[in-house]
């Protein structure tokens, strides 16, 4: 094992001695340092030797005095975490990494707190020298040691509690007697389920997938849009994994045969007690029920307008939309491409004490302080188009309706906005041109969708390169031509022209990307479109004015500027946009 770090001066002395930098790159630094003269820190983040969060530990270590070590790199050492049980680590969010000499080596959150140091050397009846660490990488670390990931937990731990035997291929479980029930009031089915769901918080996941087959329970979480497959828990615990997550959800946990839906809320305590709410579904499948677990992050509720990655013009021409006293904004897109978090950002843009604000949605997602909010009971009959009745009775100024999906509905949001009041709503399109005959083949008049839409913007979530990891290069030209591009235009970019490209690191999970960003189709509603409306006309003719008369920029080429200005890939905007989406533009040029 490498030497352990030392109480030093420099920022990069303490950024090699806590093993985030290796020897040969120090002296890289240290010959940059030299020869341009420049602020170290900057050397360190432009060459991605260290993160910014690296570097702030650092700069603490030495503001403390005390050694800091970088985990994510450190090999686990048996004899020092045997001196302490994995309960005990988990607890006090602390790290053994070595011992010799009846000296053990911890890292730690905080090395200054005395108390927990004297209960350490009670517990391993060793001496104690602590680290500075940072906690997600104690975290990290502790599952690593200890392997206290979800599927470590259960599988270490339940192993024996019920066997599995494959005979020609097809899977037999054998449960020794225990019901699924009373496995999932086990204390370590308890503690895998948690672990489950923060594991997921901590990566950002929006949803958790329990999927049951022949002979495995795949658990997949979604990142950024995209399904991750996890570690997979043992076959035999299916049952006792959707047991536990029914009775969190308060669902008939004896009812298999038939979909159900509930909702779990948590606060979890060791990420800053971060409150999230989730949303369970379950259906049946032919192997065992299918769960997923949404995941409703309660900060999400926090954005505005000029965070959902909207550019300058796209911008300017959205806050204009949604200033109209009345008419309806649409929010167009398929499941997943953020429509609701727009929304919601609208609201909160209109949210004043001098407005009355009242949405219905199925389901409520989130709390919206100062707005009234109906949750769609359609048990009960109260559907979109009833509650719009009923909304209307309550004097409010502007409302939400959580989807246009029939006439009825439809309907009812075009009387409210013909009523004098502003309506934000979803639907399911393709495209912003699309919403228009969208509405007309549900039934509605022409010149009722003419005269009551202002606005319309399609949206897809691309995923934002990682900022630590990608690289520069010069794209060839097959690969602007797949994007849409003319070769005009490919002729006419910069020669010095440079994009990002994905690689991957400990940062972004080795993905390449973290974190998303959405790219926009904004249709500001004016008199020839209106005409178009009322005549019948087709989408595609739709969009061919909106970008010759409003200079709407369509979905691949806003996905392209956002590629230009090194938010994201070509491969994610091709991924997440068709060819049509860039066509048209081609077509007026």
């Amino acid at each position: 094992m490498s030497q352990l770090p030392k109480k030093t001066v420099t920022l990069e002395e303490v950024i090699l001695e806590a093993h985030i930098i290796t020897e040969e790159q120090y002296e890289q630094l240290r010959d940059e340092i030299v020869t341009s003269g420049g602020a170290v820190e900057k050397i360190l983040i432009d060459k991605k030797l260290a993160t910014p969060r690296e570097i702030e530990l650092a700069k603490e270590s030495i503001e403390l005095g005390i050694p800091c070590i970088s985990l994510a790199n450190w090999q686990k050492d048996e004899a020092a975490t045997a001196k302490m049980t994995s309960s005990f680590a988990f607890k006090n969010r602390i790290v053994p990494v070595s011992l010799a000499d009846d000296v053990l080596t911890v890292a730690m959150c905080d090395p200054l707190d005395i108390m927990l140091i004297d209960e350490i050397r009670l517990v391993t009846e060793c001496e104690v020298r602590p680290l500075l660490a940072d906690r997600d990488d104690i975290e990290d670390a502790i599952r690593r040691y200890y392997g206290k990931s979800a599927t470590d937990i259960i599988s270490g731990e339940l192993r024996g509690t019920a066997g599995v035997t494959v005979s020609e291929g097809i899977e037999t479980i054998r449960d020794y007697g225990l019901e699924a029930e009373t496995m999932a009031h086990d204390p370590t089915v308890r503690e895998a389920v948690d672990q489950l769901i923060i594991d997921a918080v901590r990566q950002n996941a929006t949803d958790i997938h329990i999927e049951p087959f022949v002979r495995e329970v795949k658990i997949r979480y979604r990142i950024d849009g995209v399904l991750e497959e996890q570690p997979q828990p043992p076959r035999h615990l299916q049952w006792a994994l959707t047991s536990r997550v029914k009775i969190m959800a308060d669902l008939d946990i004896a009812q298999k045969r038939f979909p159900q839906d509930g909702k779990i809320s948590r606060t979890i305590e060791s990420l800053g007690n971060r409150e999230i709410d989730i949303r369970v579904s379950t259906v049946p499948t032919q192997w065992g029920e299918s769960v997923v677990l949404r995941i409703l992050d309660k900060k999400a509720i926090s954005y505005g307008l000029e965070h959902l990655g909207m550019m300058d013009d796209n911008l300017k021409q959205f806050h204009k939309m949604i200033e109209k006293p009345h008419g309806i904004i649409l929010s167009t897109g398929p499941t997943g491409s953020g429509k609701t978090t727009t929304l919601y950002a609208c609201l909160k843009e209109k949210n004043t004490p001098d407005v009355k604000i009242i949405t219905i949605e199925e389901p409520v997602e989130y709390d919206l302080p100062g707005i009234n909010q109906i949750d769609v009971n359609v048990d009960l009959g109260l559907t979109f188009a009833v509650g719009l009745r009923y909304i209307l009775r309550q004097d409010p100024d502007i409302v939400m309706v959580g989807e246009i999906r029939d006439y009825e509905a439809a309907e009812m949001a075009i009387h409210t906005a013909l009523t004098g009041h502003l309506v934000f709503s979803t639907l399911h399109t393709n495209d912003a041109a699309s919403a228009i005959t969208r509405l007309i083949d549900m039934g509605v008049e022409p010149f009722l969708v003419a005269s009551t839409i202002e606005g319309i913007v399609a949206q897809r979530l691309v995923r934002r390169v990682c900022q630590y990891c990608s690289e520069l290069y010069h794209p060839d030209e097959e690969t602007l031509l797949d994007l849409g591009l003319s070769q005009e235009e490919i002729e006419n970019l910069p020669d010095d022209l440079m994009i990002r490209r994905h690689v991957g690191c400990k940062e972004c999970r080795n993905t390449g990307y973290s974190g998303r960003t959405g790219i926009f189709e904004i249709i500001p509603m004016n008199e020839n479109i209106r005409e178009m409306c009322i005549k019948g006309i087709t989408s595609n003719q739709i969009k061919r004015e909106a970008i010759r008369t409003t200079g709407m920029k369509t979905l691949r080429e806003d996905g392209w500027r956002k590629v230009k200005a090194g938010i994201t890939t070509i491969e994610e905007v091709l991924r997440l946009t068709t060819e049509s989406d860039y066509e048209f533009e081609q077509v007026e040029n």
